[in-house]
């Protein structure tokens, strides 16, 4: 048997280096890496695999009445944003929005910084005519995010059709639901860190 060089041992030195090298930057990126989003999607009563190129536009829209409309409804929205998107630019696009589309709107509460959930959030209170016919609302925004962990703009509007403006009972109504929600994390994600979302 042939004795190696020591230029062969050095060699197969600095490739055995090489390798360990890679093999420990390779661990590193893996436990650098977002976790991976949930398998599935869920709604209240199901779940499904949703590809990530397929947005969710989800309302839901709890009402006090089977048909016709509703005196007071309680609607959460969300609609995906830009991931540079600021919370306060948004709230201001939305108000500009709504001075737009609404005619003789009426600001009762101006957006005012709030907290939902542990979160940075934006309150505005407003009532206007549809069709003749009083209307009052409340809107909170804030951030989070789906499944796939690309942000969201999460809205929570509460709706009166009472002439005289939002009831005692529907402002209790709707303070209590925004008080009792919790948020929803991809598992592996710190609530901690998801607190600090810039407000």
């Amino acid at each position: 048997m042939q004795r190696k060089s020591i230029y062969d041992r050095i060699s197969e030195k600095r490739i055995r280096e090489e390798q360990r090298l890679e093999s420990e930057r390779l661990e590193q990126e893996a436990l650098n890496a977002p976790p991976p989003p949930p398998e599935r999607f869920h709604t209240n009563e199901l779940s499904f695999v949703r590809p990530q190129n397929l947005k969710d536009k989800t309302f839901h829209v709890f009402t006090m009445t089977d048909i016709g409309p509703s005196p007071f409804s309680f609607v959460v929205g969300r609609s995906p944003v830009a991931p540079d998107a600021d919370l306060e630019t948004l709230a201001q696009q939305l108000l500009g929005e709504l001075k737009k589309s609404l005619s003789h709107v009426e600001w009762i509460e101006p957006v005012t910084p709030v907290e939902v959930a542990g979160l940075g959030a934006r309150r505005v209170e407003f009532r206007w005519r549809q069709q003749g016919q009083p209307v009052h609302q409340l809107q909170l925004i804030f951030m989070h995010h789906d499944e796939h962990l690309q942000p969201l703009l999460m809205q929570i509007t509460g709706t009166s059709n009472n002439p005289k403006g939002m009831t005692a009972e529907e402002r209790h109504n709707f303070n209590a639901m925004v008080e009792t929600l919790e948020l929803r994390f991809p598992p592996g994600k710190d609530p901690e860190v998801e607190g600090a979302l810039p407000a």
